[in-house]
């Protein structure tokens, strides 16, 4: 077996099969509905407020490894007051709502904060998990048991569902949503007009590195992101397969997330030939991301100046770059000279 084969061999196990895929997806379904339907028995305003859900990370690009049981949805909100986006820097905004000084999320100055929001968020959250909820999915007849894991200190609200040996977890992300008109900064993002027109983009409750101001949210628009990506071939191929090398070394790459990833491939789309075989792209991407490690420095694909290392203490950029740059050249070594043992090994 060549090393481009087993390549495939390595991406084709990394699938997630059409069956498990309808399984998961029916019942995280009827679990997040439930959840969504707690939560507005419980408190009128988020009854008002809440505008529906949207999907956003691997899911939504198609490049969930092994089992879909991860979910991360935007939890969009959206008040009887108008909400203005002003920009900060560096892919952060400010959310100007002075109609809405009499409510809990913004403050005498009329801006939101972001404590107030996820404050008022968490205080719903825990009325309906008091400390679990149990439901029973009618579709598939499964019992699930749901508990509040992550209470929005972060950026994102996480809930676990488990029955059985089964876990499916969900990070709901607050969400303000915008259309193009609205986008803030006189430099705008590598994204064709058709895309940027026809989707929206979403300030979510985010801290701005080195920054105390409670009034910064971020950018982010994972569906222009993926409509960007779209035949691009092979590229979805080799993020798969670098999700797939980071999480067969997860302790040695803490806190490399897919989105930083994502990021490396987005930073050259159009300068690389995506129609290549996957083992020669891979080989060169994972170089670019030690490129970037090595230079500290991997630029948000919505703004440049904002560094998404920065999300990474010193002690776990150090650890991954050191690490990165092993795997880079092992996966160098075992692909050009057909050591398929030794290639399957990296990724665990």
């Amino acid at each position: 077996m060549s090393s481009q084969q087993k390549i495939k061999e390595i991406l084709n196990n990394l699938q997630i099969s059409d069956d498990d895929r309808c399984v998961y997806t029916r019942d995280a379904i009827a679990i997040q509905n439930h959840v969504i339907e707690e939560l507005k028995k419980v408190d009128p305003t988020f009854r008002n407020a809440f505008d529906g859900l949207s999907l956003g990370g691997s899911y939504l690009d198609r490049v969930k490894l092994v089992t879909p049981d991860e979910f991360d949805l935007h939890l969009k909100l959206k008040f009887p007051f108008q909400i203005t986006p002003k920009a900060d820097e560096k892919g952060f905004v400010f959310l100007y709502a002075p109609g809405g000084t009499n409510s809990r999320i913004v403050s005498y100055d009329g801006y939101i904060r972001r404590q107030d929001l996820q404050e008022w968020l968490r205080s719903i959250f825990k009325k309906v998990f008091n400390p679990t909820l149990s439901l029973r999915c009618t579709s598939s007849g499964n019992s699930y048991t749901v508990s509040y894991t992550m209470e929005g200190y972060g950026c994102a609200h996480s809930i676990e569902a488990k029955c059985g040996n089964r876990t499916i977890s969900f990070d709901f992300v607050p969400a303000f949503e915008f259309n193009v008109s609205q986008w803030p900064f006189p430099a705008t993002p590598p994204v064709p007009y058709q895309v940027r027109s026809q989707y929206p983009w979403f300030a979510i409750p985010q801290k701005k590195s080195g920054s105390s101001d409670d009034r910064t949210f971020m950018v982010c628009a994972p569906t222009w992101e993926r409509e960007v990506m779209k035949g691009s071939y092979n590229l979805k191929n080799v993020l798969r397969l670098m999700k797939g090398l980071r999480d067969g070394n997860s302790e040695e790459l803490p806190h490399l997330s897919s989105y930083m990833l994502k990021t490396v491939l987005l930073d050259v789309i159009d300068n690389v030939n995506w129609q290549r075989d996957e083992g020669p792209l891979l080989v060169e991407m994972w170089g670019r991301l030690v490129d970037r490690l090595d230079g500290g420095r991997l630029d948000f694909f919505m703004a440049n100046g904002h560094n998404i290392f920065d999300r990474l203490n010193q002690r776990q950029l150090s650890m991954c770059r050191s690490n990165a740059r092993s795997i880079y050249h092992n996966l160098q070594r075992y692909y050009n000279y057909n050591n398929t043992y030794e290639l399957q090994k990296l990724f665990n």
